[in-house]
């Protein structure tokens, strides 16, 4: 991280939200600080820290729970109301060190390729709560990864909200066991029997894909890397989206 001006630490989501607002400041957001600790920008004058505004609550209503974007991984892993499908993926995002640091809303504006726990936000109906001046607005994880930066316009993620029923389903592969997923599938069947499959490894951040394997590989254009050509994440993808839906037929 480089050396900043200022250091803020906000007691509340709308304080964040007037610092946020200030003209001719750079600022950035920290939660856990596991993602910005690593990319901040070199042009960045402030960090405003939201430790301390709340947002570390989960509730349920109906068949949907929502997380606080402060809640932390290791709460996931820990807590039964959680989907048993998100619980393993949150374990499986770093260990338990980071999972005590990393937060639900850090992962989500982080928007990170690789992340499982995200590919398992999206087969679980994700909604994204952001608040701004303007007030607040829900949408849709995919439409949120879309574009970061416009889904939030000077606004805060204070929350999501996850479907809870259905079963689940995961693979990936990846050079060891504890490494970073080279793709990965992750697939749900909701309640009213409807496979959902989301994909990373294969785009600039996890997607959502077609359920059916036969039809995926010509909507695929995976980047290449030292790890896989996109040939081989293509093929990957295909085989392990075969694989999960077929653990939830």
């Amino acid at each position: 991280m480089p050396i900043l001006k200022t250091y803020h630490r906000p007691t509340s989501v709308d304080e964040a939200l007037s610092l946020l607002a200030r003209s001719g400041v750079s600022s950035a957001v920290i939660a856990g600080g596991t993602y910005a600790n690593a990319h901040l920008d070199e042009s960045i004058d402030e960090v405003i820290d939201l430790q301390a505004v709340g947002l570390d609550e989960l509730t349920v209503a109906g068949n949907r729970l929502s997380l606080g974007a402060m809640v932390r991984l290791h709460t996931l892993v820990d807590d039964e109301r959680v989907p048993p499908l998100l619980r393993e993926l949150a374990h499986r995002e770093g260990p338990n060190t980071f999972r005590h640091q990393a937060t639900v809303g850090g992962i989500v504006v982080g928007a990170e390729a690789e992340s499982e726990l995200l590919a398992g936000l999206l087969v679980h109906e994700t909604e994204v709560t952001v608040q701004s001046a303007a007030g607040a607005k829900s949408l849709p994880l995919a439409d949120f990864l879309a574009d970061v930066p416009a889904a939030l316009q000077g606004g805060l993620v204070t929350a999501v909200s996850v479907a809870m029923t259905g079963l689940g389903a995961s693979a990936r592969v990846a050079r060891t066991p504890a490494d970073r997923p080279i793709v990965a599938a992750v697939a749900r069947l909701d309640a009213a029997g409807q496979p959902h499959l989301a994909l990373c490894g294969v785009a600039t951040t996890p997607i959502l894909v077609t359920p059916d394997p036969d039809q995926l590989a010509p909507t695929l254009t995976p980047p290449a890397d030292f790890r896989g050509s996109s040939d081989y994440r293509r093929q990957m993808a295909v085989t392990l989206s075969r694989r999960v839906l077929g653990e939830l037929s």
